[in-house]
């Protein structure tokens, strides 16, 4: 049977000389204690620290417990056998039930506690929606319908001013991915907190609305088409590198790019944030798991690639002594980003050079499934294998498929061979 009375502990005197009246819930000789914002002095109290008849506080707390005895008798505790915990849960919902909660204030603390490898994009998207509301904190009944409408007009209102500004300075203007990521993202961190505050097997929804039910996110702008010929990979082979000041130890971000990029391409595309992590091969084949989706598959993305001939040298150039890494491009750059960043503004260089326009790493692998479909003719599922990409409508074939990774690699050896001759 749950019991509940109020309970003063000595060792838990104030420094005024009050005592915080706590409620003391106890049920199959399990106890839990509750706070209480009542506080009780030495004259409401007998020497036993029992509250006294006379006190003025004592109404106060008989009120109390027989509200929490009220909310206690709808869950009919002995009937459906709850534990003290969850008891307390309950009544730590019916609590929350008061208290508006704040959306931001969630979702900032859900970034920070995820794995999740696209969680700056979420702070990007939470960081838009305070400016939208012009501050700090959100109460999450507030996120309607109309107010998605308004806040998708408001991130156009964005795009638009800065549209503007990088035209003005004769800049290139991005894709307009923001606007679809933004909203995808606070649709995911809304999920996020109805699944951390409704339980609806205690029949507890702070959350009841659900806004995106009517809403439509924008779909995204098809990505730039970034591939390039093969001539003009062959030619980014053959540039000749830049001399490099006497004891100069850093790397020269013209021929990092130069390298990377022809790494990239022969090594069936590989991301730049897997060549600065990777740390294992095995008779010529690095074997490594996809940075960005390893955390989102069974499989951690796991990828062997086989090494042509033609980068051996490169792969022995940028080899990590210290066996820590495959490579050493992490005792030159923090992370991964800055590690991608110094490659772009060196294919810049080189871009202007050969007259691409805003030549980037990823055109690597563009290029190579490109060229792997259009001039070697391969077949389009493989480069989907050898690109590493995840297929929904194959999830369950992959549960009972192990990868060995011939049919890419032989892919891999014909595109090489068709672009370099070799």
């Amino acid at each position: 049977m749950l019991t509940i009375r109020a309970e003063i502990k000595k060792q838990e005197q104030k420094l005024d000389g009050t005592y915080n009246v706590k409620l003391r819930f106890t049920l199959d000789r399990k106890v839990k204690c509750l706070s209480t914002s009542l506080f009780a002095t030495s004259k409401d109290l007998t020497k036993e620290l029992k509250i006294k008849r006379s006190s003025p506080i004592k109404q106060e707390v008989d009120s109390l417990i027989r509200s929490y005895q009220e909310k206690c008798a709808k869950l009919q505790v002995e009937l459906n056998h709850y534990t003290i915990d969850e008891v307390m849960d309950y009544l730590d919902g019916e609590h929350q039930k008061q208290q508006p909660i704040d959306f931001i204030k969630f979702s900032r603390e859900w970034i920070v506690s995820t794995t999740i490898k696209g969680a700056p994009n979420y702070t990007t998207a939470i960081n838009a929606l305070v400016r939208f509301i012009g501050k700090e904190e959100l109460d999450v009944n507030l996120i309607t319908t109309d107010f998605l409408e308004y806040f998708k007009a408001f991130l156009n209102k964005e795009r638009e001013i800065r549209t503007k500004k990088l035209i003005q300075q004769g800049k290139r203007v991005p894709s307009n991915r923001s606007l679809s990521l933004y909203l995808v993202s606070i649709k995911k961190l809304f999920k996020e907190a109805k699944k951390r505050y409704n339980k609806k097997e205690k029949n507890l929804i702070l959350i009841p609305n659900s806004p995106f039910d009517d809403f439509t996110i924008p779909k995204q702008e098809a990505t730039r088409k970034r591939a390039i010929p093969a001539d003009v990979i062959k030619k980014v082979w053959k540039l000749p590198y830049k001399e490099m000041k006497k004891g100069y130890k850093s790397t020269c971000r013209y021929n990092l790019a130069k390298d990377c990029f022809i790494l990239s391409f022969c090594l069936m595309g590989i991301n730049s944030a897997d060549l600065y992590n990777a740390t294992e091969m095995a008779n010529n084949t690095i074997i490594y798991n996809r940075t960005k989706t390893k955390d989102r598959r069974l499989d951690n993305a796991q990828m062997k690639v086989d090494i042509p001939k033609i980068v051996l040298p490169l792969i022995e150039k940028y080899r990590d002594k210290s066996g820590k890494r495959l490579f050493n491009f992490y005792q030159y750059y923090a992370d991964e980003k800055s590690f991608n960043k110094a490659i772009n503004y060196g294919l810049k260089e080189i871009g202007a050079i050969l007259g691409v326009n805003d030549l980037e790493y990823y055109a690597a692998r563009h290029s190579w499934a490109t060229i792997a479909l259009n001039k070697v003719g391969i077949d389009k599922y493989i480069i989907h294998a050898a690109l590493n990409h995840i297929d929904d409508s194959m999830k369950v074939t992959d549960i009972y498929i192990e990868r060995d990774f011939v049919n890419e690699n032989k892919a891999n050896a014909k595109v090489v061979k068709y672009v370099f001759g070799k």
